[in-house]
């Protein structure tokens, strides 16, 4: 199979891990135009500084087919050839997405596929609203019909159609009863991790509680010497990606939350390495949005410290080893290869 990956060269954790996954598949030949410098053995520092994680966990572990180098040059000559193109995002790209969909026959638009991994729990153009309004509404005249559209985020119909729950409740749940989310090519998608990255920690051998890094400001006071990570801030709490990987191979648990939105992957390290994911107010996220299938059987949902400290309590090690066991049966499932996988079984499945 032949895969067109046309990216942004912003860093993104699902389109990353997506790409990874795909190149990681032996039946799979993925070109990457722009080239995804970041993602090589061969990046620079510089490359790996402008990445999320300061370049730790997807990035820098990819050798490059030479193979790829030649069909990046004048690659729309090449655009029949592929079996699918991805676009991995939406907001830099939809000027090229709509050249691209009304150059091809609508046959092949089913080729198409969008990879919306932003925090918003909009689709395009409807994130960002007021920006494109002004800067280009032709947007808004931009049709996906007929190709897939892959979203992370997801709240509800009318916070997907740009009508904030936070904001404007009461036209938000009208928005939501009268518009239905789109059926046909709509998928849910996740983050995702390199199979090399998890690794079996006994939870018994494990020595403290819990990683000392805190996203929840209820619980600074569990965390005397570290405050509450600032959101959307570049934070470095450990010197390297050794020092990060030990601190969780250590510890029992993990506290996460939603932050801008509610898929990190920081879900995906701690249950790499056997930290029993606390996650806060998860029973609030919709079945819909990423992270997928977490529940109380492979992690703590939790609603405030006393909540998180009475369940641990109460639960036998043997009972806190079952639930750290079917958090790796549920981490397995979000490696990077799956989950490229499982993209391309939802795009096969409507190829007919």
């Amino acid at each position: 199979m032949r895969i067109l990956f046309l990216n942004s060269n912003i860093p993104n954790y699902v389109t990353d891990g997506l790409f990874h996954g795909f190149y990681s598949m032996p039946d799979v030949t993925v070109v990457d135009v722009p080239r995804m410098n970041y993602m090589y053995t061969d990046a620079s520092e510089e490359d790996l500084e402008k990445t999320g994680s300061k370049g730790n966990t997807l990035y820098g572990t990819l050798k490059e087919d030479k193979n790829a180098q030649g069909k990046r040059t004048y690659w729309q000559a090449d655009i029949e050839q592929y079996d699918y193109v991805i676009f991995s995002d939406i907001f830099e790209q939809c000027d090229l997405f709509n050249f691209i969909y009304k150059s091809i026959s609508p046959n092949r638009r089913k080729t198409l596929c969008v990879v919306d991994g932003y925090d918003s729990a909009s689709i395009f153009p409807y994130f960002n609203f007021f920006l494109n309004l002004r800067i280009r509404p032709w947007a808004f005249l931009y049709s996906t019909q007929g190709a897939h559209y892959f979203k992370r985020e997801f709240s509800n119909t009318g916070e997907l159609y740009g009508v904030s729950k936070d904001r404007f409740l009461i036209l938000n749940t009208i928005v939501s009863m009268f518009l239905q989310r789109p059926k046909n090519n709509f998928h849910p998608i996740t983050m995702s991790i390199p199979e090399d990255r998890i690794e079996y920690c006994s939870f018994r051998n494990k020595t403290q509680d819990f990683i000392n890094y805190n996203v929840d400001a209820q619980l600074n006071s569990l965390f005397p010497d570290r405050g509450v990570a600032e959101l959307g801030k570049w934070q470095p709490a450990f010197k390297n990606q050794a020092e990060y990987c030990d601190e969780i191979r250590k510890s029992r648990f993990g506290i996460t939350a939603k932050r801008a939105g509610w898929d990190c992957l920081r879900h995906y390290e701690y249950a790499a390495l056997g930290a029993i994911l606390c996650f806060k107010d998860l029973k609030s996220k919709s079945v819909l949005c990423a992270p997928l299938g977490l529940d109380e059987t492979n992690c703590l949902p939790y609603t405030d410290k006393d909540d998180l400290l009475t369940k641990i309590k109460r639960k036998s090690v043997g009972e806190l080893e079952a639930i750290q066991e079917a958090q790796y049966r549920w981490v397995e499932k979000y490696t990077t290869v799956k989950v490229a996988a499982g993209l391309l079984d939802k795009l096969l499945a409507t190829k007919g």
